[in-house]
C-alpha cells in the first residue's frame, strides 16, 4: 500500500499538469473575487458569492484531475511497472481514489487560501461571511470519494483514457445544467455538496444521517465492484 501511494504521489507532485492545475486555481479564484467584489450587494458574502461562481470550475478540475490520475497507467501501458509492487491488487484503486480526494481537496485550499488573501488586500477591514468549514470539507470529502470510485468502475471497465475524461466531464456538466430544476434533489448532488451539506442536517438532521450513509454506502459499493473487475482483468497482456 505505502509502495502504492508513493507511486501516486510522486505521479501528482512531478507531473507539470497538476501544477498548471493549481496555478489556474490561483488565477480563476483571484479574478472571480475581484470581479464579485465589485458586483456585489453586500460586501461581507462576497466570498460565499465568489466560491458559488467557482464552485463549476473547481469541479471541472476536479473531473480532470481525478480521470487523469485513474487513467494514467491505462494510458502509458505502466501496470507491470506498478502493480508489482503492490502485494494486494485492492490497494491499486483505494491507493489513487484516496490521493484523488486529496488533491481535490487541496484544491479547495488553494482556493480558500487565495480568496481571504485577495479580500483582505482589496477589502480590508470587512468582516466577511463564510461557510461551516467542518460541513464543507465533509461534503467535499464524500463527494470527491464518490465520484472518484465511480470513475474508477468507468476506467477498469473502458480501458480508455479518452472515455474516462469524457465521463467525468459529462457528468460535472450534467449535474450542473440539472441543478437548477429540483433543489430538494439537486441538493444530494456531488457537485452541490460541498455547499449543501449543512443545510441538510441542519433543517433536517435523519436526511442528513441518510444522505451521509448513503455516500458512504455508494462509495463502498462502487469501490468493491471496481475490485471485482479488476482483479478478473489479464493486465500484462
Amino acid at each position: 500500500m505505502i509502495q502504492q501511494l508513493k507511486h501516486d504521489i510522486f505521479y501528482v507532485i512531478y507531473n507539470r499538469k497538476y501544477r498548471l492545475l493549481v496555478l489556474l486555481t490561483i488565477l480563476l479564484t483571484a479574478g472571480l473575487i475581484i470581479y464579485t467584489a465589485v458586483n456585489v450587494t453586500v460586501e461581507e458574502d462576497t466570498l460565499i458569492q465568489a466560491f458559488g461562481n467557482f464552485r463549476q470550475f473547481f469541479w471541472i478540475l476536479c473531473a480532470y484531475l481525478i480521470a487523469d490520475l485513474l487513467s494514467t497507467d491505462y494510458h502509458s501501458q505502466t501496470f507491470k511497472n506498478v502493480i508489482p509492487k503492490s502485494s494486494n491488487r485492492n490497494y491499486y484503486y483505494l491507493s489513487k481514489i484516496m490521493i484523488a480526494t486529496v488533491v481535490g481537496v487541496f484544491i479547495l485550499l488553494v482556493h480558500i487560501v487565495t480568496s481571504w488573501v485577495v479580500m483582505g488586500s482589496v477589502a480590508a477591514g470587512i468582516e466577511l461571511n463564510y461557510f461551516n468549514i467542518p460541513y464543507f470539507f465533509l461534503g467535499a470529502v464524500l463527494s470527491l470519494l464518490l465520484f472518484s470510485s465511480l470513475l474508477s468502475i468507468v476506467i477498469t471497465l473502458s480501458g480508455k483514457e479518452t472515455v474516462t475524461i469524457g465521463a467525468a466531464l459529462g457528468l460535472v456538466l450534467l449535474q450542473i445544467l440539472v441543478e437548477g430544476l429540483d433543489p430538494t434533489i439537486s441538493a444530494h448532488f456531488p457537485t452541490l455538496y460541498v455547499v449543501s451539506l449543512q443545510d441538510l442536517v441542519l433543517s433536517n438532521s435523519l436526511t442528513g444521517i441518510i444522505s451521509i450513509g448513503s455516500y458512504i454506502i455508494f462509495t463502498f459499493l462502487f469501490f468493491v465492484g471496481t475490485i471485482k473487475l479488476f482483479n478478473k482483468q489479464d493486465l500484462f497482456i
